[in-house]
């Protein structure tokens, strides 16, 4: 009976020994926890046609909005900030999540029209290791509607706010007084696929700034900046940094932080000047 023991001891030991040390060598192995090269590349998808986006939801309406701009400024009717991939995953909260920069009087949704897009831009971002391992392979999705601008068919918010105010229908010269806008809505951005090795961890959250307007104020043109925060850690270092993205109502976009890459990949080292010997004697 002890033999009968000690032989399932071993058995035992010999089972699970080829998982553990798999762990264990990956543990003690710097080369694969160590980034040989980063790689991003970028597909653009657009299909440039009249589009109506789905209307604002009533969690994401102007009533949520940042109201305290004057009339006629753009607001964000939208979120703030959400989280797209957390601790490797695909976030919960991202299927819902956008901004819209929106003007902020009397906003009713009927009176804005000729929406274009979506516009999409598809990235991928990969973390190759010293062992040739692609240990993050990760694809999100930057999408948005624009162009959307006023209705001046009797429906228009200056319209039916000058109307009420004298009794009296609005004629084309005032109607050449006010204000023609280009505005953005439904911005999101959303995990396309997570592919995440044993061993790494991927965070990715966006943060919204203020709506801007990039126009005049006759003819806003509405602006939208993201900040893509990133994380990405292993047993060993976490690291992180910022992608910045801008977005108007015109439909152009733009990668700032390629744009500072490019600005300042030529730019060579600071070399710092031999310190003089001073003599005090």
């Amino acid at each position: 009976m002890k033999n009968i023991k000690l032989l399932a001891a071993a058995a035992l030991c010999v089972s699970f020994s080829p998982f553990l040390s798999a762990q264990e060598a990956r543990l003690s192995d710097k080369d694969y926890f160590t980034v040989a090269g980063e790689a991003v590349t970028l597909t653009a998808v657009e299909n440039g046609k009249t589009a109506v986006p789905p209307a604002l939801s009533s969690s994401q309406s102007l009533s949520g909005a940042n109201k305290s701009g004057a009339a006629g400024g753009i607001v964000n009717a939208g979120m703030a900030a959400w989280s797209v991939i957390n601790s490797g995953a695909p976030s919960g909260s991202y299927s819902s999540a956008y901004a819209s920069a929106i003007p902020g009087f009397s906003f009713n949704w009927g009176n804005i029209a000729e929406w274009k897009g979506p516009k999409e831009m598809v990235y991928r971002y990969t973390v190759t290791n010293l062992m040739g391992i692609d240990v993050i392979d990760v694809k999100y999705k930057i999408s948005f509607f624009y162009g959307g601008t006023e209705d001046y068919s009797g429906k228009g918010r200056l319209d039916n706010y000058v109307a009420q105010a004298t009794g009296n229908a609005v004629t084309e010269e005032v109607k050449d007084t006010q204000v023609h806008g280009r505005y953005i809505t439904n911005f999101t951005v959303q995990p396309v696929s997570v592919n995440i090795k044993w061993g790494w961890k991927f965070d990715l959250a966006v943060k919204m700034s203020d709506p801007m307007n990039i126009g005049t104020k006759m003819n806003p043109v509405a602006a939208l900046q993201a900040s893509l925060n990133w994380i990405r850690s292993t047993p060993f270092a976490t690291n992180g940094g910022t992608l910045t993205y801008n977005v108007d109502g015109l439909g152009n976009f733009k990668d700032l932080t390629a744009q500072e890459k490019a600005l300042t990949g030529d730019i060579a080292p600071v070399q710092l000047s031999e310190t003089p010997t001073v003599s005090w004697n």
